[in-house]
């Protein structure tokens, strides 16, 4: 298996790393279900994670990147149905356990999926000048904010 990192486009360098805060998302998910941290807790975080951050990030994707690809193409395809599920899974309620493991299992799959492939095809499909118009929508990075209730330590 290549270990080497990934060569990103200037234009999906700000995409990848609101993927990276993802991640962190991903692993305190991880962390809190591991040592049974309250499921109000996690859900408290999960719905302002959605709020401040993934939402637009979403959005962003899904306005400004999949257009510029072929409406039956199966990856753009792919990134929508995984926008559509992680979505209904953050807003399924009650939650549990094992629903918040399903939900960061997809979202960590979903990003894997999004860095490796998705935007390795988005670099050779598009053209130079449809990379330029997207970064200059998406200029910055979308904060993530701090959450200060710490239930994964």
């Amino acid at each position: 298996m290549n270990n080497q990192p990934l060569k990103r486009h200037k234009a999906l360098q700000t995409l990848s790393r609101e993927h990276h805060d993802s991640l962190v998302f991903v692993l305190r998910l991880q962390k809190g279900v591991a040592k049974k941290a309250s499921i109000e807790e996690m859900n408290d975080y999960i719905q302002w994670y959605w709020d401040v951050h993934l939402k637009a990030h979403f959005q962003m994707e899904e306005t400004h990147l999949l257009p510029k690809l072929d409406s039956d193409d199966i990856l753009a395809k792919k990134v929508q149905s995984d926008h559509k599920f992680i979505t209904e899974l953050i807003h399924q309620h009650p939650k549990s356990y094992d629903s918040i493991t399903q939900l960061y299992k997809t979202l960590k799959s979903h990003i894997r999926f999004e860095e490796r492939e998705f935007f390795m095809f988005i670099q050779k499909f598009l053209t130079e000048e449809q990379l330029e118009e997207f970064a200059n929508v998406h200029k910055r990075q979308i904060d993530c904010g701090l959450w200060v209730n710490r239930f994964w330590e």
